[in-house]
C-alpha cells in the first residue's frame, strides 16, 4: 500500500525548475518551429496534428505531456487499490466482530494476520493496547482509523494536485507565447509579418487547451476516487465504533 509520492513531488518540481528555463532557450527556435507545421493557408485550415500541437508548445506541451503520465499512472494504482470490498470488506468486518463477542481473540489475530485491511489494522491496534486499558485500547483504535483513513485521502489528493498544477501550466505557456509575440513587434526593424506573430499566439493558445485537455479529466477521476474514499471511511467508522464497544466491554472483565 506504500507508494513513492513524495520522490513523485520532487521530480514534479524540478521539471518545474527545468520548464522555466527552457522556455528561455526554445523562445528563440519560434520562427523554426512555426514553419514545421503551417506552410500555407490551406494547411492550417485542416488543423494541427497532436505531434504539431506538441511541437508548437514547446517544452510546455513535454511538462504537460509528463503530467498526463504521472496522472494516468496513479488513476490505474487508484483504481487497483480503492476498493472498499478490500480495504474494508463488510463481511470480514462483521466476522471479526462475532468472533470479538464470542471472546475468540487468538482467531481474530489469525485472521487479521493473513488478510490485512484497514478493519484488521484498526482491531490488531485495539488488542494489542487492551492490556493497558480501556481508555488506551480506545485511543488506538480510534488513531489508527483516523491514520488509515488520512492516507487513502492523501493518496488521492495527487490528482487534484495535477488537475490545479496543469492549467497554471498551460497559463504560464500562454504568457511566454504572447511575451514572444510582443517580442516580434518591438525588435522587427522591417515590417511585421503576421506569420512571425502566429507563432507566439499560437504557442499561447495550444498550452492553454493542453492544460486544460489534463486538468479537467484529471479532476473527474478525483472526484469518482473520492466518493470511494468516503465510502471506505464510512463503513470504518460504522465498525470501528463496535469494535471499541466490545474490546472496552471485555478488558474491563479483565
Amino acid at each position: 500500500m506504500t507508494f513513492s509520492f513524495k520522490r513523485l513531488v520532487t521530480v514534479l518540481l524540478l521539471v518545474g525548475v527545468v520548464l522555466f528555463f527552457g522556455q528561455c532557450v526554445l523562445a528563440q527556435t519560434v520562427d523554426n518551429d512555426l514553419k514545421l507545421y503551417v506552410d500555407s493557408y490551406e494547411k492550417s485550415q485542416q488543423g494541427l496534428t497532436l505531434w504539431q500541437m506538441i511541437k508548437a508548445g514547446g517544452f510546455i506541451m513535454v511538462v504537460l505531456g509528463f503530467l498526463s503520465i504521472v496522472a494516468m499512472t496513479l488513476i490505474i494504482y487508484n483504481f487497483i487499490t480503492l476498493s472498499p470490498k478490500t480495504l474494508s470488506p463488510i463481511k470480514y468486518a462483521e466476522k471479526v466482530i462475532k468472533k470479538l463477542e464470542e471472546g475468540q481473540e487468538r482467531s481474530v489475530k489469525s485472521m487479521c494476520r493473513r488478510r490485512p485491511n484497514i478493519i484488521g489494522h484498526i482491531v490488531m491496534a485495539g488488542l494489542e493496547k487492551k492490556h493497558k486499558g480501556t481508555v488506551l485500547a480506545r485511543e488506538a483504535i480510534e488513531n489508527r482509523s483516523r491514520r488509515e483513513i488520512g492516507s487513502l485521502w492523501q493518496q488521492i489528493s495527487y490528482l487534484s494536485d495535477i488537475a490545479s498544477v496543469a492549467p497554471l501550466i498551460g497559463l504560464l505557456g500562454t504568457v511566454l507565447g504572447m511575451i514572444q509575440a510582443f517580442n516580434v513587434i518591438a525588435f522587427q526593424t522591417a515590417v511585421v509579418k503576421p506569420i512571425l506573430l502566429a507563432g507566439g499566439v499560437s504557442k499561447a493558445m495550444v498550452t492553454t487547451a493542453g492544460g486544460l485537455m489534463v486538468a479537467i479529466p484529471v479532476m473527474l477521476f478525483y472526484s469518482y476516487f473520492r466518493g470511494r474514499v468516503n465510502e471506505i471511511a464510512n463503513i470504518v467508522e460504522q465498525y470501528s465504533s463496535d469494535i471499541i464497544k466490545i474490546i472496552v466491554e471485555s478488558s474491563e472483565d479483565i
